[in-house]
């Protein structure tokens, strides 16, 4: 993610910086520091994750830059794809940002999802469902396509810019300039009855049929399915920096560093190892579980069927390299700090989604 300053192109804030403010505030007990800071930032926004779960694989972008994957779909990696900025998982499809703001997608094609429109132009950022893409235009327009199946991918006319999209099973969610959160799509479950008193978020993460959104003063609010507790945000868990949400589960960074999860647990997906230490960036897949370290480790946990938890030994995540500061940098070519979500999937079962029902293991129990 990269801020960049009102009136001023040679200067940005990156997420890291972001973060550290979160940090500060916690500990000097401010809970106002965004409306203090955020008027006098324009969001002049890049920002994606660099890993990605979905559900039985994962995909994280290396120290060097490359993509890698490991799991179920290892084999899709386009081998010329070069470096990449940013990725999203889907159930059974991948999306990445390439340094030059390209979006390529790979993986299962049901649905057009990896059917990249010709005119896209350079993106900033990119949320992938189970059968349909959003990625952020640098205008901040924001684009679906793939499945249209429940107006997930009706982006409503007057949205204007957004700076962060989530996508879940059958719905989509966009965090506008303003901080305003606006969900479509999909709504069985609530998943897109934003709160009326929510308030200016900062990050937003859509899981099967539930949604969550951190607000400005770092507090976590989920909405939606609540079948497995996902939606139960633990009273003492205090301001969060960055959010997951998986097909039950919901994963927290802490302003701390430490790593939160609740919800479904069928294969240990939210059991944090107890010496996982701080972390800066998680994501969650259908029934796995990945968090960055502070120092670029990669740990997976949770169901490891098809190897999506086995990170290559001595593998480390890329992480943000500029700060406020950082000479006229080109947003499209920004190394991102990795952030909250990955989005799994979206709608209409077929054979063909077995292994995001949980293959032999296990039903989905959502329509």
């Amino acid at each position: 993610m990269a801020l960049r300053l009102l009136a001023d192109s040679n200067h940005y804030v990156t997420q890291q910086d972001v973060y550290n403010l979160l940090l500060l505030s916690h500990h000097v007990r401010r809970k106002d520091w965004a409306q203090r800071v955020l008027p006098f930032l324009g969001w002049r926004l890049s920002r994606a994750s660099a890993v990605g779960a979905s559900s039985s694989a994962t995909c994280a972008i290396s120290q060097a830059g490359q993509l890698v994957c490991f799991g179920e779909n290892e084999d899709d990696l386009p081998p010329d794809l070069g470096p990449v900025v940013a990725v999203a998982a889907g159930a059974y499809h991948t999306c990445a940002v390439k340094t030059s703001g390209e979006l390529v997608c790979f993986g299962a094609n049901y649905n057009g999802q990896c059917i990249v429109p010709a005119d896209l132009g350079p993106v900033v950022a990119v949320a992938a469902g189970n059968y349909h893409t959003c990625a952020v235009k640098a205008s901040g327009e924001l684009v679906c396509f793939g499945s249209t199946g429940n107006g997930r991918c009706d982006v409503p006319r007057d949205l204007g810019a957004v700076v962060a999209v989530a996508a879940g099973y059958s719905h989509t969610c966009a965090v506008k300039a303003s901080g305003e959160l606006v969900c479509f799509g999909g709504n069985r479950y609530g998943q897109c009855d934003v709160p009326a008193d929510l308030g200016l978020v900062v990050a937003a993460a859509a899981g099967y049929v539930h949604t969550c959104a951190v607000k400005t003063s770092g507090e976590l609010v989920c909405f939606g399915d609540n079948d497995c507790g996902q939606c139960d945000v633990p009273p003492d868990l205090g301001p969060v920096v960055a959010v997951a949400a998986g097909y039950s589960h919901t994963c927290a960074v802490k302003a701390s560093g430490e790593l939160v999860c609740f919800g479904g647990n069928e294969y240990g997906h939210r059991e944090v190892p107890r010496d996982l230490g701080p972390v800066v960036a998680v994501a969650a897949g259908v029934h796995h579980t990945c968090a960055v370290k502070a120092n670029g480790e990669l740990a997976c946990f949770g169901r490891n069927d098809s190897g999506e938890c086995h990170v290559p030994p001595g593998f480390k995540v890329r992480l943000a390299a500029q700060s406020i500061g950082t000479p006229t940098p080109d947003p499209t070519k920004e190394v991102l700090q990795p952030v909250h979500h990955s989005e799994p999937a979206a709608d209409n079962f077929t054979r063909a989604d077995r292994s995001y029902r949980g293959g032999a293991g296990g039903i989905l129990r959502k329509p």
